[in-house]
């Protein structure tokens, strides 16, 4: 059964446990969307409407409650409790607040979000002339936890619940931040720009119990040579008859030849970049042209703009499936969140679906949403179409 508990979000205890009526929640890895304007993205979890009656809410007085619920001092952890064992799945910040007399309503903001209010500026470092910070030799997924640390436990009042990694691992990456251009340093900005390179890697937070009164998150991000999050083994879920996911539908979409990519500067002085892929064109049975844009006023280095514009086009170029299904957590044969997450690799097997041939795919689970019942709704990256391959 599905469990939740107020915690406090700078440092992860657990306050107490709280009776939640209703909730949706979801968790991702990077944008789930099948979409031709889409970027690879960050993972977030989050929950959305959730509704509490103040007789839930802990507290003696009205005081008390107001503080249980502290918007942003406090947080929400929902878990899955599988007959003592309980796994973490999604852990945010109470967010924005609406009050009643019967009753209190919210929304979690998530690790990203509050990395969004966070800016890559060095304690102390914001004045006229002052110097860049540079990051240089190290892997993307270690700039990336330089970046995260500065904006947390540099900052005062900063620190979050965090677990950042390795901070030393070598690769051949270099990022300079500049304090001027502060307005382009948000924390979730960078990570989302780092992970939408070629070959840039999954980012997202994962909760885990420290202890029985913590709760802390795993800052996970894929290598420099695998872009995927690691993890533990693989499953196997079965789409068909007897299979141990149901309700299963799969989206296509069309290929895009091109992405016209614009960075800093302006009118003819602005950096742009051409990416294409007009084999689908000018096939015998050929494809519509489609076209795309893509801008980031903050890259003034063209190889950067570039590798941002390949990566669109990589993603977007040829014909797409993506599969959308269901797990039923009262099937025994069925994974738990908290045990499989966003980002892992299943064998999806297919039998006896019309446009999709039998057989088993290597899909990467994208997105887990769900509310407190026993349905849990599962989104796959997109793959190429069988059909047009």
């Amino acid at each position: 059964m599905w469990r939740c508990y107020l915690c406090d979000t700078a440092t992860g205890a657990v306050r107490s446990p709280i009776d939640i009526p209703s909730l949706s929640w979801s968790l991702t890895v990077s944008d789930a969307s099948l979409s031709t304007t889409k970027g690879k993205g960050t993972g977030e979890g989050e929950a959305r409407s959730v509704v509490v009656p103040w007789s839930a809410v802990p507290g003696s007085t009205w005081r008390e409650k107001a503080s249980s619920l502290s918007a942003g001092r406090r947080a929400l952890l929902l878990g899955w409790d599988d007959g003592g064992s309980f796994y973490p799945v999604v852990f945010g910040a109470v967010g924005s607040r609406t009050d009643t007399v019967d009753d209190t309503s919210f929304s979690l903001d998530s690790v990203m979000q509050i990395l969004a209010s966070r800016y890559m500026v060095r304690e102390g470092e914001f004045y006229k002339g002052a110097a860049a910070l540079s990051l240089s030799g190290l892997s993307l997924r270690a700039i990336a936890a330089n970046v995260g640390w500065y904006c947390t436990e540099g900052k005062p009042g900063g620190s979050l619940p965090i677990d950042w990694g390795d901070f030393y691992e070598a690769g051949e990456h270099e990022r300079t931040y500049w304090p001027y251009n502060v307005s382009n340093l948000a924390c979730a900005d960078i990570f989302e720009k780092i992970a939408n390179v070629i070959g840039g890697p999954d980012i997202a937070f994962r909760p885990y119990m420290a202890d029985g009164a913590r709760v802390r998150l795993k800052f996970e991000a894929g290598s420099d040579a695998d872009a995927y999050i690691g993890q533990r083994s693989v499953r196997t879920l079965r789409i068909g008859p007897g299979g141990n996911a149901g309700n299963a539908s799969v989206a296509h979409l069309a290929p895009v030849s091109r992405v016209y990519a614009t960075g800093a500067g302006s009118e003819a002085e602005e950096l742009v970049h051409l990416a294409e892929d007009l084999s689908r064109v000018n096939a015998a049975d050929p494809w519509p042209l489609m076209e795309e844009t893509f801008n980031d006023s903050s890259t003034e280095d063209g190889a950067l703009l570039a590798a941002h514009a390949d990566g669109r086009l990589a993603a977007d170029s040829r014909p797409m499936a993506q599969l959308t299904c269901e797990i039923n957590l009262g099937d025994a044969d069925a994974p738990r969140p908290g045990d499989l997450w966003p980002g892992d690799v299943v064998n999806v097997r297919f039998q006896g679906f019309p446009t999709v041939p039998d057989g088993d795919y290597a899909l990467r689970l994208m997105q887990m949403s769900g509310d407190l019942g026993m349905s849990v709704r599962l989104k796959f990256d997109p793959f190429i179409d069988p059909m047009e391959a």
